[in-house]
């Protein structure tokens, strides 16, 4: 049976060669979305213009910023050290790889719409400062946990879930038909994460861990990022080049998707199934 793991691995093998593509785990891809599609009641409504999608968009993230979660409670009031290390462990492969594909929507964006987007994948390279970069900052944390920053160990210990969130960005950018999927998504994320993310901040203080600036780091950067995707959007419509219902469903593909990695791995980490983390090579702390 084909797996996400499966699909990321083919995923990061075709960065080398987008234009090739195995039949079967496309089919696996293109099922996969359709029952993530599926599985979200509004993500087939119509929506018409642009001033329409930043509506849903805007009450979207409103409603996910006042309805807190019970795993993003769990973490920040009561998730342990070493459970935090597995939810850590579980969103590895996208912190050490962050944004690397999302190089390849530039190219499918009209020119007016591509500067918002380089503006966004500028901060995320930390504006040209390597100690900045939000992957640096990520390997921080890692470091800080005893856990390795080298991605093929995450390989045999993530769930797929966790791959399915990585995965949706490769889709997104390089094979889905319209550019307006990653765009809506984008826009949706980098408007959410601000909400989101200070119960990993919290959760860092409550548990003495100083390397939290890959979260805090988000919180700040991100409120910034929505304006960029804003732009983005509005941009592309100017063009015509925005389709709004794509770009909706680019929403709620990124927020189901998202929503059950996270939800997935506060409960792999409260259940304690742990096969072995991942530890710091001792020669990257003697490097450091």
């Amino acid at each position: 049976m084909i797996s996400q793991k499966q699909l990321y691995l083919h995923n990061r093998n075709r960065l080398r060669d987008i234009s090739s593509f195995d039949p079967d785990l496309r089919r696996f891809e293109r099922q996969w979305i359709d029952r993530v599609l599926a599985s979200d009641a509004s993500a087939m409504s119509a929506v018409t213009s642009c001033d329409q999608l930043l509506d849903r968009i805007d009450q979207r993230v409103q409603w996910e910023a006042q309805h807190e979660t019970e795993e993003s409670r769990y973490v920040r009031e009561a998730m342990t050290r070493p459970e935090f290390r597995i939810l850590v462990q579980e969103f590895a492969l996208d912190g050490l790889t962050e944004a690397q594909s999302f190089y390849y929507i530039m190219p499918r964006l009209p020119l007016t719409a591509q500067l918002p987007m380089l503006r966004i994948l500028i901060d995320e390279f930390g504006s040209a400062n390597p100690q900045r970069m939000h992957t640096t900052l990520y390997v921080n944390l890692l470091r800080e946990l005893d856990m390795t920053s080298a991605p093929e160990p995450y390989l045999d210990l993530i769930s797929e879930a966790s791959f399915a969130f990585v995965n949706q960005f490769y889709w997104m950018t390089i094979r889905a038909d319209d550019p307006s999927w990653f765009a809506g998504a984008i826009t949706y994320l980098e408007s959410v994460i601000p909400h989101f993310f200070p119960c990993y901040v919290a959760a860092c203080e409550r548990l003495g861990i100083s390397a939290h600036h890959y979260y805090s780091e988000h919180c700040h950067i991100d409120r910034f990022h929505a304006l960029e995707g804003r732009r983005l959007l509005a941009a592309m419509n100017r063009e015509r080049a925005l389709d709004p219902c794509k770009a909706w469903q680019g929403v709620c593909l990124a927020s189901t998707i998202t929503t059950q990695a996270f939800a997935d791995a506060v409960h792999k980490a409260r259940g304690n199934r742990w096969p072995s983390q991942p530890q710091e090579q001792r020669h990257e702390h003697s490097a450091a």
